[in-house]
């Protein structure tokens, strides 16, 4: 075979490989603590954080290892507030079940006040301190929003868990909005420690679905016929009977609030049901997912992008998504599990066939090259290049790269977008 034939065929493997590469995606959950399996005994309230603690072992040790293409890292919210970088990242999962009293968690990911003044911080690694919300505890609140919000703004996805939801606002969703702050999830209650009463104890808990079959939020659940007891609708059990349940919940409930004020003015004075969940879809270019059997509380949603090249966010902060309770049968949230595996997925996919630069908005000059590459292209970029054999020779976030210590040869460049995160990959020749 001709030398550069086999040439040719490396190179064909070799941007197959840098492909494949790209296609690998990473994921990063975000929680309390300090690592992913610790339950923080020590924090203030006396309260410990096994619902997230589970929920974070669950995704390191169990989801990831069962996704070949999916990269896993954990970070505490204080690691992201004191810098951590984001940018290679395609999907957050930002956990924050709490440990603590509901109205406590009211404005997270900032602290609440109690009566007598005393601000508190729920951020640190240390989990709840009371009356810690001073100047520091505020600095970490501002630098975390903004490193969330960027993240969303340059086309990164999220899912939100439990109370997290409450970060729609200061993550940036409903910017543009008259007080976007209306438009939180506007409903959280619940126990710290699961509820003995026969009701929650001997009954399971689920959901309605609420949105269309063939969504992928949906695969691999095994969807039963209408159930007449549950507004005829599709009901999904997510916490199996004698499991511990707290109803730790925060919601939209559709009997008050902004969106049903909205709706009733629209609608003169008495809007249908039906009329406001038409109101929250079209206002926040929302999609419901999940609500209780009477249809009035959504519990959890996929919000797309109101602004053009901003991600999407799901949420479930329904009062059926518990990840721990002891004395809990073996398996007794395993759709809780599956429904937040398709959650990442959809996620994740969502970026795979659409991220490519567009060939025609992006060239290098001179290739073949001798001394420095030059890139034209409108935006920011990381750039990669490899070797015949596959290997790294240098990264860079500069448009001009220098070849001149590069032996001759054929070699693979790889562009990054930093805003729009779209990568490609091309073929440059050096002399």
């Amino acid at each position: 075979m001709k030398k550069i034939t086999k040439q040719l065929i490396t190179l064909s493997l070799i941007m197959s490989f840098v492909n494949l590469n790209a296609q690998t995606k990473n994921i990063a959950f975000i929680g309390q603590a300090p690592a992913y399996n610790d339950n923080i005994p020590a924090a203030a309230d006396g309260f410990t954080y096994d619902d997230d603690r589970a929920a974070a072992t669950w995704f390191m040790e169990d989801f990831v290892p069962a996704n070949s293409n999916i990269n896993g890292s954990y970070f505490s919210f204080q690691d992201i507030a004191e810098g951590a970088d984001l940018s290679n990242f395609d999907v957050l999962w930002i956990q924050s079940d709490g440990a603590t009293w509901p109205g406590r968690l009211e404005e997270w990911p900032r602290g609440t006040s109690e009566g007598g003044g005393e601000r508190h911080c729920i951020i640190t690694e240390v989990g709840f301190e009371w009356n810690g919300g001073d100047a520091n505890c505020i600095s970490l609140e501002d630098s975390f929003i903004s490193s969330i919000r960027s993240f969303y703004e340059a086309g990164g996805n999220i899912f939100l868990g439990n109370f997290a939801a409450k970060g729609l606002e200061v993550f940036g969703v409903f910017d543009g909005l008259s007080n976007p702050w209306e438009y939180r999830p506007n409903q959280t209650f619940g126990e710290t420690a699961p509820i003995t009463d026969s009701w929650a104890v001997d009954n399971a808990w689920g959901n309605l679905y609420h949105g269309e079959t063939n969504d992928p939020i949906m695969n691999d659940f095994v969807l039963g016929t209408p159930d007449a007891g549950c507004n005829n609708g599709i009901y999904i059990e997510f916490l199996a009977s004698g499991s511990g349940k707290k109803n730790r919940t925060c919601q939209y409930n559709l009997d008050f609030g902004r969106i049903n004020d909205d709706a009733n003015t629209k609608n003169g004075g008495s809007a249908t049901l039906a009329q406001k969940q038409s109101e929250f879809e079209t206002i926040l270019n929302a999609e419901i997912l999940l609500t209780n059997c009477n249809e009035n509380e959504i519990q959890a949603a996929r919000f797309n992008p109101r602004t053009t090249g901003h991600g999407t966010i799901i949420i479930n902060g329904g009062g059926s998504y518990d990840w721990y309770a002891d004395g809990s049968p073996a398996n007794f949230n395993d759709n809780v599990k599956l429904f937040t595996k398709n959650a990442l997925l959809s996620l994740v996919n969502s970026t795979l066939s659409t991220k490519t630069i567009n060939p025609s908005e992006i060239s290098f000059a001179p290739n073949p090259v001798r001394s420095v590459l030059d890139i034209n292209y409108k935006g920011e970029i990381n750039t990669t290049v490899y070797n015949i054999l596959g290997e790294k020779v240098t990264e860079s976030f500069s448009k001009s790269i220098d070849f001149d210590n590069v032996a001759a040869g054929i070699y693979i460049i790889k562009v990054r977008d930093l805003t729009s995160q779209e990568t490609s990959t091309f073929k440059i020749v050096k002399r």
